[in-house]
């Protein structure tokens, strides 16, 4: 990942503009967001949040709430602006130890970026898109890894190990920090996973942004033995977390049965999206979440084409270490036409 830089998914407007384009009329497919918006519910309790005094800092509200819909003790949550922040704040715990954070890629960018930024050495595990879990076992004592960021399920090809194994492989390195990135397993097929307890060298971040549609809020949270959490809280500012925010993630833990419906949306309409690129001849990677990468040959051009003759954006992968693919996020059926008719004229071009 040498020259890494931040790039995510998402419109620029100085790129719409250049096009002429209103970001209103571009169906974006370049982020993983439920398409489905935030619960009603939710907004409402945003609206009702008090703005002229300060947030509880360290949103003992919201963690008395996550405690509840996770089943542990709110002394092993901590809530966060966004779970990226919450890997930069675990990351900062490697720092002044020689020893690398592994990274099994391709993957998420912001574990690398995290690492440099505080001193931290990382090397990157290149795999496939099936994780070797015994491929990993061996990267981590040839490096003698301190610390392993994986995500499950992976971005940006949606695959994902079984988490029970996952378990022995951490419980096998007690004296490793592993860092495990939910933020999509409760919109995939494993999201029974969410209720398995891991040792005590395991964080999971978890993000609120994809099932509850709440990305410009910025929540996350993240599970961990408490000594863990504690020290992670001692990295940290005071009130990262806003009164708006908490009031989303307390109305938002009472919307279970809306995550539901939102993974059944969205798990059905990635299968149907799948399906109808590979009829076209598209090559596609199966996926366990709500998008998937497609092959498309040179990714950034293709991109190009697709946003400035079509007004649909997609992922370009060359960030991720994968210039032949795109990444397309699931939506429903009339933007999947528009999607289909676009992939046409790109296929007969």
């Amino acid at each position: 990942m040498s020259g890494l830089v931040r790039v995510h998914g998402g419109l620029d407007a100085g790129e719409l503009a250049r096009l002429g384009l209103d970001a209103a009329s571009v169906l974006d497919l370049s982020v993983n967001i439920n398409p489905l918006g935030p619960h009603p519910a939710v907004v409402e309790a945003i609206q009702r949040a008090a703005l002229s005094t300060y947030p509880q800092p360290w949103a003992a509200g919201a963690r008395t709430a996550l405690a509840g819909v996770c089943d542990v003790a709110p002394d092993q949550l901590v809530v966060g602006h966004g779970s990226t922040e919450l890997i930069w704040s675990s990351v900062s715990l490697l720092a002044n130890d020689p020893r690398p954070l592994l990274v099994a890629g391709p993957t998420f960018s912001e574990p690398t970026l995290a690492a440099r930024a505080c001193g931290v050495a990382c090397v990157e595990l290149q795999g496939g898109f099936e994780l070797d879990l015994n491929q990993l076992a061996r990267a981590i004592e040839q490096h003698d890894a301190q610390a392993v960021y994986l995500c499950q399920p992976n971005n940006p090809d949606g695959s994902c190990v079984p988490a029970a194994r996952l378990r022995e492989l951490c419980a096998a390195e007690p004296s490793r920090l592993f860092l495990i990135d939910q933020a999509f397993l409760s919109l995939s097929t494993r999201h029974a996973d969410v209720a398995l307890r891991f040792p005590d060298n395991v964080l999971l971040v978890r993000s609120m942004t994809k099932e509850h549609a709440l990305p410009g809020l910025r929540v996350g949270y993240a599970l961990g033995a408490a000594s863990m959490i504690e020290r992670i809280n001692a990295r940290r500012p005071s009130w990262m977390v806003s009164s708006l925010a908490e009031a989303a993630i307390i109305e938002a833990c009472r919307q279970q049965a809306y995550v539901t419906q939102a993974r059944t949306f969205l798990l059905e309409n990635r299968q149907a999206l799948e399906h109808a690129c590979s009829e076209l001849g598209w090559q596609v990677v199966p996926s366990t979440t709500s998008y998937f990468l497609m092959r498309v040959g040179a990714a950034d051009a293709f991109r190009a084409r697709l946003l400035a003759r079509h007004g649909i954006a997609v992922r370009s992968c060359s960030s991720f270490g994968l210039p032949d693919y795109v990444r397309i996020a699931a939506c429903g059926p009339e933007q999947r036409a528009r999607l289909m008719a676009a992939l046409v004229a790109e296929r007969d071009t």
